[in-house]
């Protein structure tokens, strides 16, 4: 992806399920994990209403994680959203089974920073590892034995970024006096990053001119069955 690339003619990243390679129709469970991504993504309330009905089927399917992990490993090295999409799905659905492959998942090294362009593999593959940690995070508030996971996160040597989501996963999780044991004193500033409130930075700008500025999420390839990624969280 580059700074260049472009939206879909109705000016969305998003791409709908169309023709191309099928990642979901090996098994029931495969499909029922490409309608909840379908779902995810459409952003009315028919589809938030469809998501969480094929959310409870999987959270009762024993190969559903099996399942999504399979698709994981398959996924083109670069199909950044697709990753993305199936771990959101396990941090919606999945037991405390999720929690290693979560972990390994997030503790993938990254790849070398790129010295030129505006976004790079590095960038998009960040994307993965910071939503293992959050699907482990939601994991972890369903089944509590799952957050000694998420502490051998945050005493292992993960890029700082990752290293960050976990802290706060831990903090979130009521863990922050096991985390200030494991940090090194010097990153104990860590625990201090908090979630602001919109009111709290919302600010009127001075400057008037120019156009609004956005955050895009990664582009899906052309030839995807997957939508793109969807920024809110939906609780199981």
């Amino acid at each position: 992806m580059s700074c260049n690339d472009s939206m879909g003619q109705s000016g969305s990243d998003r791409l709908d399920l169309s023709a191309g390679t099928r990642h979901f129709d090996a098994s029931t469970t495969g499909w029922l994990l490409g309608e909840a991504i379908r779902h995810l993504n459409t952003g009315d309330d028919e589809g938030s209403l469809a998501y969480q009905r094929v959310i409870e089927i999987l959270a009762e399917r024993k190969d559903a994680m099996e399942t999504a992990a399979q698709l994981s490993f398959r996924a083109a090295p670069g199909d950044v959203p697709l990753r993305w999409n199936l771990l959101y799905l396990i941090g919606a659905f999945a037991g405390s089974n999720a929690a290693d492959f979560l972990v390994r998942t997030a503790m993938e090294p990254l790849p070398e920073r790129q010295r030129v362009g505006c976004e790079g593999p590095r960038d998009l593959e960040l994307l993965v590892r910071t939503m293992a940690v959050e699907s482990l995070q939601y994991v972890a508030r369903r089944h509590a034995e799952a957050a000694d996971h998420v502490l051998k996160l945050v005493g292992s040597n993960l890029e700082r970024p990752v290293l960050i989501e976990a802290v706060k996963a831990a903090k979130e999780l009521g863990l922050a006096d096991k985390v200030r044991g494991i940090l090194k004193a010097e990153d104990h500033w860590m625990l201090d990053i908090r979630t602001a409130r919109t009111e709290e930075v919302v600010v009127e700008a001075e400057r008037k001119e120019g156009g609004e500025v956005g955050f895009r999420a990664p582009k899906m390839a052309a030839d995807h069955t997957a939508p793109s990624t969807c920024h809110c969280r939906k609780e199981n």
